[in-house]
């Protein structure tokens, strides 16, 4: 069995995850989200919101206005759900398929997410967003039904959510953070959808990069991971 020391783990997990190297030079914001895998977004502000730190704290040149266009213009990023919703290198959107169907039957089958609109509704909501282009939650007027609990969120934004999570809409771009809705096929593009893996292939996949990102893991925390 190998093992390391605590005094070396720590100089691996360092370097692994871009905290070792003199935060300085040039900025490449997609070899930094590259190198870390996934790029967690939060609303938990500190200064300024956590995924601006993450980056900043390995390239202090960084600035904040650098971050979206990726996601809304270059196409660069996708966003979906790691442990919390992340923005991912595009070019690894083949091998999330699983993740699609994976998060989709999860959330779909959920009770606290039963959508509280029937399905001829939720496709009202898909269709709007056919027609009318990119739509946030702010566009539909659905309230909360019954006791306002934490986490309680209206009709329309679990049916945008469940519908997200299972890939039948993507996040075309943020603006102030608020997140606008798309048809995946229109944010997705062509040359990667066409592209398909086995579930096998996926898995060797998402575990291999996991382990690359972590320096040194358990079998649990690869799988969370």
């Amino acid at each position: 069995m190998l093992r390391l020391n605590n005094r070396d783990a720590r100089r691996l997990w360092l370097t692994t995850t871009g905290l070792a190297a003199t935060p300085t030079g040039p900025v490449d914001v997609m070899a930094l989200i590259r190198a870390l895998g996934f790029l967690q977004i939060d609303t938990v502000r500190n200064v300024t919101r956590a995924h601006h730190h993450i980056l900043w704290s390995r390239n202090q040149n960084y600035r904040e206005k650098m971050l979206w266009p990726h996601l809304g213009e270059r196409r660069d990023l996708f966003e979906h759900f790691t442990h919390d919703a992340s923005l991912i290198p595009m070019e690894f959107f083949p091998m999330w398929q699983m993740q699609f169907a994976r998060l989709g039957a999860r959330f779909a089958n959920s009770r606290w997410y039963k959508t509280g609109m029937g399905r001829d509704e939720v496709r009202a909501v898909y269709q709007r967003i056919e027609m009318e282009g990119p739509l946030s939650t702010h566009a539909f007027d659905t309230k909360i039904e019954g006791k306002r609990e934490m986490w309680a969120r209206p009709p329309h934004k679990k049916a945008l959510e469940k519908m997200w999570y299972g890939g039948e809409l993507a996040t075309a771009y943020r603006e102030n953070f608020v997140k606008y809705y798309d048809l995946a096929d229109r944010v997705f593009p062509q040359r990667l959808r066409g592209v398909s893996h086995s579930t096998e292939m996926q898995i060797d996949w998402l575990c291999t990069q996991a382990l690359k990102r972590l320096g040194f893991a358990s079998v649990g925390e690869i799988k969370r991971f």
